[in-house]
């Protein structure tokens, strides 16, 4: 039913491991058949890392796509995680960053109901109006939201993201993984979000209209509200939690400490 694809690179290898260990724990009722690793330098990744799901891990260096790479990684690694979900054959396929960590079972009844995934949807904010309007140009649409839950875990159809870049590459006349990089500010999930609308002028179809996933993230510039973004990393629902690695440098060394103590009861640790 789902697949899991992540995108890492050298700095981050400490923590891929410890996601590993989050999907060996929590991951094993989804149906998954493959976990696409898309590395985004020369780092090494071991399979053995995910434990029980070691034969499933699909290592993917991105110099298997024979394509110039930005030296931009913001870019390079948004543009290699709607590669790897189209390599999936399963329904869905979750992208997730590499800090992206679990820290409950994923339920298949909660994640998609009736055959939609429950991301529901939300409102692009200025940040994104350029992405936005990539996408409507590309598409000729006018895209209202975007799909959520707002950054990762970030569910699409791997057949319908083959589509997709095979329309891009359509329209534009040039290769997806080239097109996507040189407009520098187009998000993966804007793109994504602009093709669904573009195909069926609603999410409604493939997608749940409520949220059910229920992720919280520290970015660098949130390091001033921990505590609040602790407690809900603490929160029975919460599905997934992650500190970004320049937020990381920022805590002091007991809210460091705090976010272990999560990661250690949660067995990830």
């Amino acid at each position: 039913m789902i697949d899991i694809c992540t995108v890492v690179f050298d700095a981050e290898l400490d923590v891929l491991k410890l996601q590993a260990r989050s999907i060996e724990l929590y991951c094993k009722d989804i149906g998954l058949k493959n976990i696409f690793v898309m590395v985004n330098d020369l780092s090494q990744v071991d399979p053995a890392w995910y434990g029980a799901f070691a034969d499933q891990v699909k290592i993917v260096p991105r110099d298997k796509f024979g394509c110039a790479w930005s030296d931009n990684g913001w870019v390079s690694q948004q543009v290699l995680k709607l590669l790897g979900a189209a390599q999936s054959e399963n329904a869905w396929c979750m992208i997730v960053d590499a800090k992206t960590l679990f820290v409950r079972p994923v339920k298949l009844d909660q994640v998609v109901v009736n055959g939609c995934a429950a991301t529901g949807s939300m409102p692009i904010y200025p940040v994104f109006d350029t992405s936005r309007n990539i996408t409507n140009k590309l598409f000729d649409i006018d895209l209202p939201a975007q799909l959520g839950p707002g950054g990762v875990p970030f569910f699409v159809e791997p057949s319908l993201t083959r589509e997709m870049i095979r329309e891009v590459e359509h329209r534009t006349g040039q290769d997806f993984t080239d097109y996507f990089q040189q407009q520098g500010m187009l998000t993966e999930f804007i793109l994504y979000s602009g093709y669904v609308w573009y195909r069926d002028q609603t999410f409604n179809k493939r997608y749940y209209t409520q949220s059910r996933i229920m992720p919280a993230n520290l970015c660098h510039s949130e390091t001033g509200i921990f505590d609040s973004k602790f407690n809900t990393m603490n929160q029975p629902d919460t599905l997934t939690v992650s500190i970004h690695r320049n937020a990381w440098t920022q805590l002091t060394e007991q809210q460091q400490q705090q976010y272990h103590n999560l990661l250690a009861k949660r067995g990830i640790l």
